[in-house]
C-alpha cells in the first residue's frame, strides 16, 4: 500500500455535496492555503516503534486554479539502510464551482538505487503518461484509459478529500476514492465510523473517523490468487481521521493508522496543520 498517499479521495464532481460547494465558493472568493506536516511511525526490528519518515504538503488555491506540492523522506535507521529514499511531487489544475480538475501531476522519487520521474497529463478525454526510466511493465492487468479517466492523481485527491467532494450526510467520509498515480490504479473505500473530539499538537477540535478498505484495480505486480488473498488478509484494519474545520466544510486528513498482521501497527499523523487565507 502506498503509505504516504493513502489518505486521499477522488472524483464525484457532478455529485458534490453542498459542504464542498460552500468551501470551494469561499476559496474562489479569497486565496487560501493548506499546510500540513506528517510523521510516519512503524515497528523496526529489535528497536520497537520508531519514526521512519516525514512529509510536508502545501496546497494553494486561487479563484481559478490550484497548486499542491508535497515532499518526504525516510529517516532514522531506514534512512541509513536504504540511502535516503525520498519523493517530491507537484500537482496543478483548475478550480471551478463543480470541483477540482487535474492538469499535470509531476512526481520524482528516489529509492536509494534508482531515480524515477513520472509526469501525468490529464485532459477531458485522455490521460498521457511520461516515465523516465521506463517501468519494466505496466502491471497485470495494466490500467485502461477509462480507469485512468475516472480517477484523480494523489495530490488532487487530497485536496478533494479536504473539500468534501464526495461526502454525503449518511457517509461524511465520502468515497469510493479512485486513485491513479501514473502506474497503479486503486480504490480506497471509506466508511463512517463515528465522530471524535480530537486533541493533538497539530489540532484540537471535532474530527471524523473513517474505516478504510484498500482495493487494487490495475497496474500491480502479477500475483497468484493465493498471493492476492494473502496480501488482503494481512491488513487487519485501517482507520483515517479527518479534522472538521469551518463547521465540517473542510476536512484535511489528520491521521492514518493501520495494523498489518505481518508487521504490526503503522501510523502517519499530522504534527502541524494550518488552513486559512493565503498570507
Amino acid at each position: 500500500m502506498p503509505l504516504l498517499t493513502v489518505a486521499i479521495a477522488a472524483g464525484g464532481f457532478l455529485a458534490a455535496p453542498m459542504a464542498g460547494n460552500g468551501a470551494i465558493s469561499a476559496i474562489m472568493a479569497r486565496p487560501t492555503r493548506l499546510e500540513v506536516k506528517y510523521e510516519a511511525v512503524a515497528p523496526v526490528m529489535l528497536m520497537g516503534r520508531q519514526k521512519v519518515a516525514s512529509a510536508a504538503l502545501t496546497a494553494d488555491f486561487t479563484a481559478t486554479g490550484y497548486r499542491i506540492a508535497a515532499n518526504g523522506k525516510a529517516e532514522s535507521l531506514i534512512d541509513w539502510i536504504t540511502g535516503t529514499p525520498s519523493f517530491g511531487i507537484v500537482s496543478t489544475g483548475l478550480l471551478t464551482p463543480l470541483g477540482l480538475y487535474p492538469g499535470r501531476y509531476d512526481s520524482f522519487t528516489r529509492n536509494g538505487k534508482k531515480d524515477r520521474h513520472v509526469i501525468v497529463d490529464f485532459a477531458p478525454d485522455d490521460v498521457a503518461i511520461s516515465v523516465s526510466p521506463k517501468f519494466g511493465d505496466w502491471g497485470f492487468p495494466q490500467p485502461t484509459q477509462d480507469q485512468k479517466l475516472e480517477a484523480s492523481d494523489p495530490l488532487t485527491a487530497i485536496a478533494e478529500l479536504t473539500l468534501r467532494r464526495r461526502a454525503t450526510p449518511t457517509n461524511p467520509c465520502g468515497g469510493p476514492m479512485r486513485i491513479f498515480d501514473g502506474r497503479q490504479r486503486y480504490d480506497l473505500v471509506l466508511t463512517f465510523a463515528g465522530r471524535l473530539n480530537w486533541k493533538s499538537g497539530a489540532y484540537k477540535g471535532p474530527a471524523i473517523k473513517c474505516s478504510v478498505e484498500y482495493v487494487e484495480i490495475a497496474g500491480f505486480k502479477n500475483k497468484s490468487a493465493e498471493q492476492r488473498a494473502k496480501d488482503r488478509g494481512d491488513l487487519a484494519w485501517a482507520n483515517l481521521i479527518l479534522a472538521e474545520l469551518d463547521n465540517g466544510a473542510v476536512t484535511p486528513p489528520l491521521k492514518l493508522e493501520a495494523r498489518l498482521k505481518s508487521r504490526g501497527k503503522m501510523t502517519i499523523e499530522a504534527t502541524k496543520l494550518r488552513y486559512g487565507p493565503t498570507r
